[in-house]
């Protein structure tokens, strides 16, 4: 039987998960959908075609869906740990815990995809606002540590 400490280590850990899906998701919705500054393949498939747009809404839709199950984990992971405590939990240190996995998420996004796989850019056609992209995120990242560790 786990302890109530590694209950918190878990509703913590449930909650990084839940941020880096939940990032993810507002990333898609925000930056892919609403704004339309790029898709998570328009460096590969440019979308200033129909055809190429199309593949990168597929694209969108299909890492969409993908940050929902990770959430689904994440939440999944926080339910079980609250289920099985009898004692409350820090409301502060979860919203910490999803900042900070938002926060991982953007640091990855703008890590990996920016400036390693090049799949795409902040903005589709310019690399200018990359730095300021994982400037921002771990600026999100580090506010999400102190929260945690408040």
């Amino acid at each position: 039987m786990a302890s109530e400490s590694e209950r918190r280590t878990t509703v913590l850990v449930g909650g990084g998960i839940l941020g880096f899906g939940f990032g993810a998701l507002l990333d898609v919705v925000v930056f892919h959908m609403i704004l339309q500054w790029h898709h998570l393949l328009s460096s590969i498939y440019p979308p200033s075609t129909v055809a190429g747009l199309r593949t990168n809404v597929y694209f969108d839709g299909i890492f969409s869906l993908a940050t929902l199950g990770v959430m689904v984990l994440g939440g999944g992971i926080i339910w079980r740990a609250l289920n099985r405590s009898d004692r409350p939990h820090s409301t502060v240190r979860l919203v910490g815990s999803l900042l900070v996995g938002a926060g991982a998420f953007n640091v990855f996004d703008g890590i990996v995809d920016h400036y390693l796989l090049h799949i795409h850019d902040a903005v589709h056609g310019t690399r200018a606002l990359n730095p300021h992209w994982v400037g921002a995120s771990l600026l999100l990242l580090g506010v999400g540590i102190l929260v945690l560790t408040r």
